[in-house]
């Protein structure tokens, strides 16, 4: 994990946002794709359209692979839960 991801949080909030993640991988592949991204979205309360979960995708999917994996949840997580901030289309 780099640590500009996991800089920003304890390491009991690592292990919650690691369990969180693994509930919302619905496949286990280890990242988080559209499908299961808009359940996530869902359950924190933000409002969405079709096209805002791919903006998100493109604004938190760093290395392009149509995927979040963890250090990218990481940066998701801290900008919905540390900032308080919603997601902006």
């Amino acid at each position: 994990m780099s640590a500009i991801a996991n800089n920003n949080f304890s390491q009991e909030e690592l292990v919650s946002f690691r369990e969180s993640f693994d509930t919302f991988d619905k496949n286990g592949d280890g990242a988080i794709n559209a499908s299961e991204l808009k359940s996530l979205l869902r359950i924190v309360g933000e409002k969405f359209h079709a096209k805002h979960i791919s903006e998100t995708m493109n604004e938190f999917d760093t290395n392009k692979d149509d995927h979040i994996d963890f250090e990218e949840f990481l940066v998701l997580a801290n900008k919905i839960v540390k900032n308080k901030a919603p997601i902006s289309p």
